[in-house]
C-alpha cells in the first residue's frame, strides 16, 4: 500500500467518524429557543389594526438534526385562520397560550415547550381599500465611464391595498423587495415582488410583479453653439447690449441623451442688477441644462456688456 493511499483511506475513515458522531449526537432531544413567525387571516370584512408582533420567542424540544433542519429551512411559523371567527363590538380578539401553541406549525418530531407572550390581544377594522404608490428599493451602481440617466421608470406606478383604516391612514408607498447592482455597463431591468412587512396587516388583492427600468448609458461630452443669451429683468428705459449675444455651452451626460438633445433645451441669461452692473465690467451667463445632464462650462465664461439709456423720443406736433 503506498503512503498516498493509506493517507486517502485514514481521511475517509476520519471523516466517516466524524459524521456517525454528529449523527448519534444530533439524534438525541434538545431543547431550543427560535423566533417564529406569524401568519394571520383576519376575519370576513376585517383587517388587523394593532397587537400582532412579527415573530413569537418560543422554545421547541426534539431531536437536535431536525431543530437545525428546521432553522436551515425556516419551515416553521404560527398560523391563525380567524377567517370564520364573530368579533364583538369592540372588535378585539384575545388569543390564549392554547390556541397559540395550536397554531404552530412544526417538524412533525418538535414540540413547542413555551411560547412568549402567552396570549395576544389582536384590535380589527373594518377593511378598506386605498391607492398607493410603488416605492422601488434599488441600489444600482454604474461601472466607471458609466452613468445612471434619469429616474427609474416603475411599471405599475401604483398597486391598491386593503387594511384597516388606522394602518391606511399613514401608509403612502409600498416598497419592492431591494435589488443590488454593481458596475453596470447596461440598462438594469428587474421584476420585483412586493415587500412582505406588512402582510399580516394589508392584502394586496391580485399583487402584480413590478417591472423596473433604470437607464445606465456611457459618460459623453457634447458641445452645444450658438445658444441665446436672454436678458431678464431689464427696465423698459435702459438698453442692454451683450458682448457676444451667444455662447457655446458644455455638458456631460449619458451618449444616448446628448445625441437626441435639442439646442433649444439648453437656456441661458442674465439678470440685470443696477448696484452689480454700475462696478463690473463683465456678467456672467446662468446657464439651465435638461435634469440629468451636467453643466460643465460655457464659452466665453464671461460677457462684456453696454449699458445706455434709450434717448427719448418726441411726437411732431
Amino acid at each position: 500500500m503506498t503512503l498516498a493511499r493509506g493517507i486517502l483511506i485514514f481521511l475517509g475513515a476520519l471523516v466517516f467518524s466524524a459524521l456517525l458522531w454528529a449523527y448519534v449526537r444530533l439524534s438525541a432531544a434538545y431543547e431550543a429557543d427560535v423566533d417564529l413567525p406569524i401568519k394571520l387571516t383576519a376575519p370576513k370584512g376585517y383587517a388587523l389594526a394593532s397587537g400582532l408582533p412579527e415573530r413569537l420567542h418560543t422554545r421547541v424540544r426534539g431531536a437536535g438534526w431536525q431543530i437545525l433542519l428546521m432553522n436551515f429551512t425556516k419551515n416553521a411559523n404560527f398560523q391563525f385562520d380567524l377567517t370564520e371567527r364573530a368579533l364583538p363590538p369592540e372588535e378585539m380578539v384575545t388569543l390564549h397560550s392554547d390556541e397559540i401553541s395550536n397554531a404552530a406549525v412544526l417538524p412533525s418530531e418538535l414540540r413547542i415547550l413555551k411560547v412568549e407572550p402567552d396570549s395576544l390581544e389582536l384590535q380589527f377594522g373594518k377593511a378598506t381599500e386605498k391607492r398607493v404608490s410603488v416605492e422601488p428599493r434599488l441600489d444600482v451602481q454604474p461601472a466607471r465611464g458609466y452613468i445612471i440617466v434619469g429616474e427609474p421608470v416603475v411599471t405599475p406606478r401604483s398597486v391598491s391595498v386593503v387594511g384597516a383604516s388606522s394602518v391606511l391612514d399613514s401608509l403612502t408607498a409600498i416598497p419592492t423587495q431591494p435589488i443590488v447592482v454593481r458596475d453596470a455597463r447596461e440598462d438594469v431591468d428587474r421584476v420585483l415582488a412586493l415587500t412582505d412587512s406588512l402582510e399580516n396587516f394589508i392584502t394586496i388583492p391580485s399583487a402584480p410583479k413590478i417591472s423596473v427600468h433604470v437607464s445606465v448609458q456611457a459618460i459623453g461630452e457634447r458641445k452645444i453653439a450658438g445658444v441665446p443669451v436672454a436678458i431678464e429683468a431689464l427696465p423698459p428705459q435702459f438698453e442692454l447690449i451683450l458682448i457676444p449675444g451667444t455662447i457655446a455651452v458644455t455638458v456631460r451626460g449619458g451618449v444616448e441623451e446628448l445625441a437626441k438633445l435639442a439646442p433649444t433645451a439648453i437656456q441661458a441669461r442674465v439678470m440685470y442688477n443696477p448696484t452689480i452692473l454700475d462696478t463690473a465690467q463683465v456678467m456672467v451667463p446662468q446657464v439651465d441644462v435638461p435634469k440629468g445632464l451636467t453643466y460643465l462650462a460655457s464659452d466665453p465664461p464671461n460677457l462684456r456688456f453696454i449699458l445706455r439709456r434709450k434717448s427719448a423720443v418726441h411726437a411732431t406736433p
